[in-house]
């Protein structure tokens, strides 16, 4: 006998710490056998096999299934489950990071439960799989020597608990020493070490050892060997990581001509003017996936295939093979800032503008403080490593004291000459008109001119990542010089800096240092320069014990700005949960009226408290500054709500 869906049926007894169903739901797809048929003693027997696995892995090492068979159509399982262990606290020593080394202890642990449970099963099978995942990341650390063992094991009689205290020995920590290289035929070896030479001496992590494979490999594909072979051995010295290098360079190849297929809206004409850099040179793989990846970032494709093939001796042929998404599409948003209060943007946008990959984008945004009208057109490939953006714009927007109409157009070129420096360059033209809205007209400047600038701006980057940065850093070295034309003629110079640097002082806690500083010098006096070209500080990327532009001269509570601004910041960050976290910080600067004596503005020092999320599009920061040199008339502190790095 069947039950009534034609299927054996199995029950389950005995359970206290499970209920039945969640067993069942559990091992549903392997009891398919089972179910299927009859029921006798041997499918009674796999049944509870599987349960009693089931117990096991939830931390049931004693527990007992046996099967009975009820009727043709139904199978019993008998449970004794026994004492459940779980994890209970476990201790390091040796090692200050000891909370990411006690979540790769317990990850083997967990991935095998299937219960969503607040204490963790513990298994003596999973003890050594969790040490050799703390050796690894030692190891990854530097420490190749580093070893780890248990100290202690007591076990709860009462709760169960398994409580370990695991002893970590580090050892010394490597660095990379002077690789060696074998070639069957002696080509590359020159090359090779030039290529690892700015690598010996740095500690041998992971990711310092896998760059060093990258750049040996691109060294290679680079200069026309597409199927180099690059094998990496190492030797451990007392100290020192030794790379053995064993290279295998093949059959090197020119690259003839770039063909495309599937595109339909894209223009073939300007997938040749892209790739024609390429042509006629020793093939260049790693060139060639960078324009793959520059390709996909504009948004215009899908995917992008690279198909290489021989048309004779030493001389290939590619064929780019795409599929094309939806370029155009009308974004609409809504956010706030604690300066610009709500605010609402709609942004039509064209990726692949008639065809010639050019970013085209029309929009405006709404907020609380007026509005702003732009066009965009980007052309990421404007010159070969060179991009090119064009902006006009038209805005109205209300500042403490004042507001402003401005309207103009800007182009803007960035020359990439490596992977970390670029040069900036700066053409703009634009008319503003300035009402007074408390300041009096003293104060402002020119209320009614034109403004044309140049600029230029050598930028240095070492950032793990631009939008989210954990190391590294970026120093930046804008130069303008302007022309304003209203009442008088006024020419200014502005010069800056800009930068931070990043710093993991172990897995949970980050340093930040960062800071500007602006100084503008004009031809006359500074209160004759309008005064939106002024320098301003206070707010969330400067002292953040001061609102949006509000430290410095002001006049009944309206800053009117000066001619030299700066700032320095400290942050200390940790995580809280997920991609939250917590920071402290401390912030000075300050706002000098005369570029002559900078520090006449006197120093202004904040420190505070703040929570980040860190997201795709950046950290969303919620942070308060306390007023450290309050004087009167000063806030006691400033609450700032803002996406984007500090510095």
């Amino acid at each position: 006998m069947t039950d009534s869906d034609g299927k054996t049926e199995i029950r389950i007894s005995g359970l206290e710490s499970m209920t039945e169903a969640e067993v069942l739901q559990i091992i549903a797809g392997r009891l398919v056998y089972v179910r299927e048929k009859p029921a006798s003693s041997w499918r009674a027997n796999d049944a509870a096999y599987l349960v009693e696995q089931i117990l096991h892995n939830e931390g049931f090492p004693e527990a007992r299934v046996s099967g009975k068979i009820e009727a043709s159509d139904r199978i019993v399982l008998n449970v004794s489950e026994g004492i459940r262990r779980s994890l209970g606290e476990v201790v390091i020593e040796g090692d200050d990071d000891s909370d990411s080394l006690i979540k790769l202890f317990e990850s083997p642990f967990s991935k095998k439960s299937f219960l969503q449970r607040r204490d963790i099963p513990f298994r003596d099978e999973d003890v050594a799989e969790g040490l050799d995942f703390m050796v690894r990341q030692l190891q990854s650390r530097g420490y190749w020597r580093a070893d780890v063992s248990i100290r202690t094991k007591e076990f709860d009689d009462k709760t169960g608990n398994v409580n370990l205290v695991i002893q970590v020995k580090k050892g010394e920590r490597f660095r990379i020493g002077n690789p060696t290289v074998v070639s069957p035929d002696g080509r590359g070896v020159k090359r090779a070490a030039t290529t690892w030479e700015p690598f010996v001496g740095m500690w041998a992590t992971t990711e310092n050892i896998n760059k060093l494979k990258v750049a040996m490999i691109e060294a290679f594909i680079s200069r026309g060997y597409p199927d180099a072979g690059i094998f990496m051995n190492r030797r451990l010295g007392m100290n020192q990581y030794y790379p053995e290098f064993r290279i295998e360079l093949g059959v090197r190849v020119r690259l003839l001509e770039v063909d495309s297929k599937g595109l339909a809206r894209t223009r073939p004409k300007r997938i040749n003017e892209i790739m024609k850099p390429l042509e006629g040179e020793w093939y260049d793989e790693a060139a060639m996936n960078q324009q793959v990846r520059k390709l996909l970032a504009t948004g215009a494709f899908s995917s992008v295939r690279v198909e290489t093939y021989e048309v004779s001796t030493k001389r290939i042929n590619a064929t780019l093979h795409f599929e094309e998404s939806k370029a155009k599409d009308v974004a609409l948003s809504g956010g706030y800032g604690s300066f610009n209060g709500p605010l609402f943007r709609s942004i039509y946008t064209d990726r692949n503008f008639r065809g010639q990959l050019r970013a085209f984008s029309a929009g405006f945004e709404l907020n609380e403080r007026g509005l702003l009208g732009e066009v965009k057109l980007i052309d990421p490939w404007w010159g070969r490593n060179v991009s090119r953006e064009l902006r006009w714009y038209s805005m109205n927007k209300s500042y403490d004291g004042y507001g402003i109409f401005e309207s103009g157009l800007e182009s803007r070129w960035k020359w990439s000459l490596s992977d970390h420096f670029s040069l900036g360059f700066l053409l703009g033209y634009s008319f503003s008109s300035v009402d007074g809205e408390g300041l009096a007209s003293a104060f402002l400047g020119d209320n009614l001119y034109s403004h044309a600038r140049v600029g230029f701006m050598p930028e240095w980057d070492y950032r793990d990542s631009a939008v989210l940065p954990t190391s590294g850093w970026h120093l930046s070295l804008p130069f303008q010089l302007g022309s304003v034309v209203g009442r008088d003629e006024n020419g200014y110079f502005k010069f800056g800096m800009d930068g931070g640097w990043y710093h993991a002082i172990n897995r949970t806690y980050k340093l930040g240092l960062g800071g500007y500083a602006e100084w503008v010098m004009p031809s006359g006096d500074i209160q004759d320069l309008p005064i939106d070209l002024r320098v301003f500080n206070g707010g969330s990327r400067s002292v953040r014990s001061f609102p949006e532009r509000g430290l410095g001269p002001t006049l009944g509570g309206d800053p009117y700005g000066g001619d030299f601004s700066w700032a320095v910041q400290t942050e200390l960050s940790r995580p809280i949960r997920g991609a939250l976290r917590a920071v402290s910080f401390m912030d000075a600067g300050g706002v000098s009226g005369n570029y002559t004596a900078p520090m006449g503005g006197g120093l202004e020092v904040a420190v505070g408290l703040g929570l980040r999320l860190d997201l795709p599009i950046g950290p969303v920061r919620l942070e308060y500054g306390h007023n450290l040199t309050r004087d009167r008339g000063e806030p006691t502190g400033t609450w700032h709500f803002a996406i984007g790095a500090t510095f």
